[in-house]
């Protein structure tokens, strides 16, 4: 590997290669996190600043590489600089999150702010290894194979997730009609609702209903419970349909007999 600067603009630059036996070597460029927005989730004193990190590289693997310099607390990838938290899904499984896909920033978070003047003092000949034998990065079908296996819920899981969704969305209604209640609107007024109770008579008139209602219905139930009974009721109709077609016929015969010119 050719010997780089040091630093460049305020960046300390450190090779990176995938793996031992690869030739090719990448350079990676971090300095201490500065930014005039403080965030709890990147503090500056303990946050070290990544840039022109290649696709291939996980949060898995950066934290072991840089838990060479201290603790890990946590790393973070975005698509470009940025001081807030990364966009993550509460739900995972009902809710969508794209993916920081191609080259990225890192941030990797600290627990002790020595670890940040470590990684700075690194010299500038120092060559990372991405994935080794005992912790290896995987690329290729083998990649592919672990995200289409990952897209399988349990069943376990999967209902733990929408328990809390639904109670989550329960309380967020209850907590809308509190507010609607109390909250007064643009011109003073307090919305109250009152349940009205039926009075007691009309309570009876609506179970006398009910009763009616039942016993009709299991009156319709009885009738033809059995298959061949409701067989024999349909050729017995059949039968009285025949009947009575055989009589309209006698009697539009008659009819047409009696209306025969007769001259004497």
């Amino acid at each position: 590997m050719a010997n780089v600067t040091s630093l460049v603009q305020g960046f300390k630059v450190v090779g990176l290669k995938f793996c031992e036996e690869s030739k090719g070597v990448h350079q990676l460029l971090w300095k201490k996190h500065t930014v005039r927005i403080h965030s709890e989730c990147k503090p500056p004193d303990r946050t070290l600043f990544v840039v022109n990190v290649p696709p291939y590289c996980t949060e898995e693997a950066f934290q072991r590489l840089f838990s060479e310099y201290g603790k890990v607390q946590n790393v973070y990838f975005h698509k470009k600089p940025t001081s807030g938290p990364p966009q993550s899904a509460k739900y995972p499984h009902f809710s969508i999150v794209t993916p920081v896909l191609g080259f990225k920033v890192a941030y990797i978070v600290f627990t002790h702010s020595s670890a940040v003047k470590k990684a700075m003092a690194v010299p500038p000949s120092t060559v990372l290894v991405l994935s080794t034998k005992e912790h290896p990065v995987l690329t290729g079908v083998k990649k592919w194979h672990q995200q289409y296996n990952q897209q399988f819920i349990s069943r376990i899981t999967l209902n733990k997730e929408i328990k809390a969704l639904i109670s989550e969305y329960d309380k967020k209604k209850e907590q809308e009609q509190a507010a609607s209640k109390q909250e007064p609107d643009n011109e003073g007024w307090v919305t109250v609702t009152s349940v009205k109770k039926k009075k007691t008579h009309m309570k009876k008139i609506d179970e006398l209903k009910n009763k009616k209602n039942k016993k009709k219905k299991k009156k319709h139930q009885l009738v033809n419970f059995y298959t061949f009974q409701h067989r024999q009721t349909k050729i017995d109709q059949l039968a009285q349909l025949r009947k009575k077609f055989e009589e309209d016929k006698r009697r539009i015969n008659l009819m047409k007999e009696s209306r025969k010119f007769r001259p004497y």
